[in-house]
């Protein structure tokens, strides 16, 4: 993961040590950047309430009340005290994969919940998918999916992407070999399952069907 720098310029938030002409301010280093993308993720993904956290009923919390949760209500606060508002900005604003969405002081994870939340996207219109989209996963997995088609587990969607590194990268996180599924949207389509667009590599699908898994 790259560092992220602020203009001394402009004040943007950039991967790039010069912007504007002049060099920027370091304002994360890769090891901080992704500590706390991965911190941010599971409080507004999976665990809230272990910071004390309360999301509206579309994942939403203000920014500040996110800084203030990881600064001195987290287990691990005392590794996390440098935290500042510039710094989850920074983070939601530069994710390479659309993890965070930013809207009016307010902070939410575009994808991934396990708890119960509304985000509110609407089903796209047929034809308006990518016509492949990709799942990774691990061999150890592929009978049952092979008989029963992809289901959510634990999160609250089925989570696809335009990008077969990303769905490989998922896969490692299983552990053991790893297995890209080739999913088709037409025929997701044609079985009357919603395919939903959470950014501009993510798609969501409450399930996949196993006729519609064109290879492993």
């Amino acid at each position: 993961m790259k560092p992220i720098y602020r203009c001394r310029v402009c004040g943007a938030y950039t991967e790039e040590p010069v912007h504007c002409g002049e060099p920027a301010e370091l304002l994360l280093d890769p090891h901080r950047r992704l500590r706390l993308s991965k911190l941010m993720s599971a409080l507004l993904r999976h665990i809230p309430g272990e910071a004390g956290l309360r999301l509206d009923e579309e994942g939403w919390v203000s920014v500040d009340e996110l800084v203030r949760a990881i600064r001195e209500r987290w287990r691990n606060r005392e590794m996390y005290r440098w935290v500042r508002r510039e710094h989850v900005e920074a983070v939601a604003m530069l994710d390479p994969k659309g993890r965070f969405q930013l809207r009016d002081g307010r902070i939410r994870a575009a994808y991934g919940h396990s708890v119960r939340v509304r985000l509110g996207y609407e089903p796209l219109r047929p034809g308006e998918a990518p016509r492949i989209l990709y799942h990774g996963t691990v061999e150890r997995f592929l009978p049952s999916i092979m008989r029963e088609g992809l289901k959510p587990g634990r999160r609250m969607m089925v989570h696809m992407t335009t990008r077969l590194s990303d769905a490989v990268e998922t896969g490692r996180r299983h552990g053991g070999r790893v297995v890209v599924l080739v999913i088709d949207t037409v025929c997701l389509e044609r079985h009357g399952v919603p395919v939903y667009r959470a950014s501009e590599t993510v798609y969501l699908a409450p399930r996949v069907p196993r006729e519609c898994i064109r290879k492993a």
